[in-house]
């Protein structure tokens, strides 16, 4: 089974991708073809369209914990309503380190898993709950000579570090938290005086 990754605003892509493989090299029916990242909702909605053309199976990384308006859920959602695409099912993946949940959605002979951008949520995420209601079992239907069948993990392209640049960019300020925690303690002292006066 042809398989893509899209990684949407997800963080530690590099890391993310090296557990991947690693687990996907022990399905040898599953084979990695394309390895996509999507920063923006219509981004996300392009390369998702891309890779149902191309794969049966599609991973989205990323995009759980984001605004509604730039949820990974909200845009596949409306993108299943725009292009009528029935779903067969809709399973939650729990999160077995209390994180965000992820999803499996079964749409046609296509199936699509839904994870955070967690490497190690991923990891645990990722056993048979998951794996075990996708029916990757290679097609019979189509036989073909013995030494034209192999079991390779093709990963392409290599990891995209600049997102990992991006998202270290995107760490709280401590200094801007620190100045609007003192803040809000200045506002309610204040307060607390002003109506200590008044009484």
């Amino acid at each position: 089974m042809d398989c893509s990754i899209i990684y949407y605003i997800a963080y530690k892509t590099g890391y993310i991708q090296r557990n991947l493989k690693k687990k996907f090299n022990t399905i040898p029916d599953i084979k990695v073809t394309s390895a996509l990242a999507a920063v923006s909702a219509d981004d996300l909605a392009a390369k998702f369209r891309e890779s149902l053309e191309k794969t049966d199976l599609i991973f989205v990384i990323g995009g759980l914990s984001a605004s509604e308006d730039r949820n990974v859920m909200t845009i596949l959602s409306e993108y299943f309503s725009a292009e009528e695409m029935d779903v067969t099912f809709n399973k939650k993946v729990l999160n077995p380190d209390g994180g965000k949940d992820g999803y499996l959605i079964k749409s046609g002979d296509k199936y699509i898993a839904i994870l955070p951008d967690e490497p190690e949520e991923i990891d645990k995420m990722l056993g048979s709950e998951l794996l075990g209601n996708i029916d990757i079992s290679p097609d019979t239907s189509v036989e073909l000579p013995e030494t034209v069948i192999t079991h390779s993990i093709v990963f392409a392209p290599e990891p995209d570090y600049s997102l990992d640049r991006l998202n270290k960019s995107r760490k709280t300020n401590i200094l801007a938290t620190i100045c609007i925690i003192i803040g809000v303690i200045v506002i309610a002292a204040t307060a607390a005086w002003i109506a200590g006066l008044n009484m």
